[in-house]
């Protein structure tokens, strides 16, 4: 397995694999609010928006391929709080670099094989680069497979967002 830097000839396969991706968000949503992309198109302009991210928020984005097939990908971004910026972040957190995970996906079948590991390792690294002190994501709270593995991984939770239907 190797892990490198997104390089701009991936981006079918990443495209392919956003798709697969918020599939799965779709059948782990326990509001039933993610939906799967519906052409894509669509999949390509949101990992457009992604990329995008990336390098105007100081990020990065990750390839893992196997036998010269990429088979999952990772996507962070850098969001730096310094005191001034926003009055109310500063009333109730000391100032702060947060490396955040936007994405992060593995191909089902080579799940368990220590992939997503790699590339939260290498995404873990560029944020250490970066002076981060601390590494974010955001996960499904039906998604206990991936809530496992952060766990596992040595992340805590910190926010829960509740929702309820109006409509």
């Amino acid at each position: 397995m190797t892990i490198r830097p997104f390089h701009p000839k991936d981006r079918a396969v990443i495209d392919e694999l956003s798709i697969k991706l918020h599939a799965y968000f779709a059948q782990v949503d326990d509001t039933a609010e993610s939906l799967p992309f519906a052409s894509p198109r669509d999949a390509h302009g949101y990992m457009q928006r992604m990329i995008d991210d990336s390098e105007d928020m100081d990020g990065a984005m990750y390839v893992a391929e196997e036998n010269g097939q990429v088979v999952g990908f990772i996507q962070g971004v850098i969001i730096d709080h310094q005191p001034g910026q926003d009055a109310v972040f500063d009333a109730v957190h000391e100032p702060r670099k947060d490396g955040w995970i936007g994405l992060l996906y593995v191909e089902p079948e080579q799940c368990g094989g220590g992939i997503g590991r790699a590339l939260l390792d290498e995404m873990k690294r560029y944020f250490q680069s970066k002076n981060c002190d601390t590494l974010r994501l955001k996960v499904l709270s039906g998604n206990q497979r991936a809530i496992a593995f952060y766990e596992k991984y040595g992340l805590t939770a910190h926010e829960v967002e509740m929702a309820k239907k109006l409509k």
